[in-house]
């Protein structure tokens, strides 16, 4: 049998080459996450680094470093969970960007054509930047407020209600009085492609909207319930109130809790609607069907009304509130349309559209250039033109 080294350096050339089959690929891949001996594998990283034509270097070493930082170093967590190799590799990681990412596991494709990983260089197009903290709050006049160009201190009054932008961009409602006989307005949060932001509403509840959302609430609270509506997504922390419930409206579902932390993800365009519990507990129903969730549960509405729950990995949902995109086994109209959400682009397909899945976590703060640049590596084609993301055949 081979030593180490040799079968190392087989199966590194195999791979390189489009020839691993699919054991030889996971024979690799497990001797990557063991990664006992980094230096073996940089001697086999900058062995492929240097066979690579120069046409074919999408990224520069200094792109590669950076778009390798925001991906592996996001979090404390991450930093417990992945085995990250010495920093001498990353300047061979724009050659091998993508596979170094399959090898932690932190960015897998599947369904690579046989014929290997395609490096199609891209002509030099505008950039397009990441989202940002933008919303329009509208007031129940039908006034309205962008709140990115606003500065930070007192918005307007609603009712018993002081609105106003804190110092680190949070729309806070503050309300003086709570009960039956105060006028009570109805406001509504909105964010744009490319928008997300905080706000802390009238019962001291946090809430996060991702991009292309809304929430509707009133400017002040009645004493015996708390009702919002949402389109979108949006992640609540709620403030603990035994005496009023706490409800969320969406498509034709509701969900109730007393104080707790969950997400909601009702993009019509994503298919089934999904609330997942990260703290306390909720019941999530509609016309057919009244479900409580436990802490870690994911309860999905699919189309027909039925709720469907299931155990998943926080992590997942809540990336996007963290800086994170969070794709598992995610085929490539997913992918881009939550590209198209955050970076505010349109999303077109030339030709057929690619069979791909992908699992792996990736930073919302990198350009749309540092994204479409792994996928490349993945053999999706993709180009950036103007306001618009190319997918060709």
């Amino acid at each position: 049998m081979d030593n180490p080294e040799n079968r190392l350096e087989e199966l590194f050339n195999r791979y390189y080459q489009g020839l691993a089959t699919a054991s030889e690929k996971e024979e690799l891949m497990a001797y990557m996450r063991s990664a006992n001996d980094d230096a073996l594998l940089e001697k086999f990283l900058e062995s492929g680094w240097v066979s690579l034509d120069a046409e074919e270097n999408v990224f520069t070493a200094e792109k590669s470093s950076a778009m390798l930082r925001s991906i592996f170093g996001s979090t404390p967590q991450e930093e417990k969970t992945m085995k990250i190799f010495s920093i001498g590799w990353i300047r061979y990681a724009s050659a091998a960007a993508i596979f170094i990412l399959i090898g932690l596991g932190i960015w897998k494709v599947t369904s690579v054509p046989k014929t290997g990983i395609a490096h199609t260089a891209q002509p030099k197009a505008e950039d397009v930047k990441p989202g940002g903290a933008k919303a329009i709050l509208t007031l129940s006049d039908g006034s309205a407020i962008e709140l990115a160009h606003a500065k930070s201190g007192f918005l307007a009054r609603q009712g018993a209600a002081e609105v106003s932008k804190s110092q680190d961009g949070v729309l806070v409602y503050n309300a003086k009085s709570e009960n039956t006989s105060t006028k009570i307005s109805m406001n509504t949060l909105t964010t744009p492609k490319g928008g997300q932001y905080e706000m802390l509403l009238p019962d001291g509840s946090k809430v996060w909207l991702n991009a292309s959302s809304s929430i509707r609430f009133p400017s002040v609270f009645p004493a015996s319930e708390r009702k919002v509506e949402i389109t979108g997504e949006a992640y609540f922390e709620v403030a603990k109130d035994k005496s009023r419930p706490f409800r969320v409206k969406f498509n034709k579902s509701e969900v109730q809790v007393l104080g707790t932390s969950f997400n909601i993800m009702a993009y019509p365009e994503e298919g089934p609607s999904k609330t997942t519990l990260v703290e306390g507990s909720v019941f999530i129903r509609n016309v057919n069907q009244n479900t409580k969730l436990k802490p870690g549960q994911q309860a999905a509405v699919l189309p027909t009304g039925k709720i469907k729950t299931q155990y998943i990995a926080m992590d997942e949902a809540v990336a996007w509130k963290n800086g994170m995109f969070y794709f598992k086994d995610a085929g490539i109209e997913e992918v881009m349309r939550q590209l198209s959400r955050w970076y505010d682009v349109e999303v077109s397909y030339s030709g057929k559209i690619p069979v791909r899945q992908f699992t792996g976590r990736v930073s919302r703060n990198v350009n749309l250039s540092e994204v479409s640049g792994m996928l490349r590596y993945a053999g999706v084609n993709c180009r950036i033109e103007g306001s618009k993301m190319i997918i060709d055949p």
